[in-house]
């Protein structure tokens, strides 16, 4: 629609959410290369709690984003020239919270616009975020023969994935906490 304002557009949505993702992606990946005990897995990876909570809020859109992101990453960075292996780990990243949020709205009896969401049912939502992005990822790193020791990434990534959503989850409250209007 002509009248819509810039925000409120799909094309400007993901630009924005691409390039946030990315540059926090980019930064978390350069900041904590040292907590990269396994391939594939950091031991805190705050960019797991953002995929998480980008797409709760934003649904399929920043799903594409974190689709981009992960493929760019996965073929110019971890993985130069293996289309097949940046392309999986790409539908693996994006398709974990996407099929969180969906279990949660489809059975969870969450409302699509989020309004009824309360702190026990994300915190639920996070813990299963965090089983399927792990699991899903490692699947495709051992598949492609990138680890060898399967359990020991799962293990690692997931304990990457479930602090990462936790700290994102916390800095979202004191957020909200801190931005309340106020009588």
């Amino acid at each position: 629609m002509l009248h819509q304002a810039f925000w409120q557009q799909r094309s400007v949505t993901f630009a924005l959410l691409t390039l946030g993702f990315g540059t926090i992606y980019a930064l978390n990946n350069y900041l904590t290369a040292s907590l990269m005990v396994v391939p594939g897995a950091h031991l805190i990876h705050l960019p797991s709690g953002l995929k998480f909570l980008l797409v709760l809020v934003f649904g399929t859109t920043a799903a594409c984003s974190i689709f981009t992101i992960s493929f760019i990453a996965g073929l110019w960075i971890y993985f130069p020239g293996q289309w097949a292996v940046s392309l999986e780990l790409a539908l693996a990243s994006a398709l974990a919270p996407w099929l969180t949020r969906k279990i949660a709205v489809d059975h969870f009896q969450i409302q699509d616009d989020l309004s009824n969401l309360n702190w026990k049912t994300l915190v639920n939502m996070a813990f299963l975020f965090s089983v399927i992005n792990t699991s899903t990822n490692q699947l495709v790193l051992f598949w492609n023969q990138a680890i060898s020791n399967f359990l020991e990434g799962v293990s690692v990534m997931f304990t990457g994935d479930i602090t990462g959503v936790m700290m994102v989850m916390v800095l979202m409250k004191i957020m909200m906490k801190f931005t309340r209007i106020r009588p």
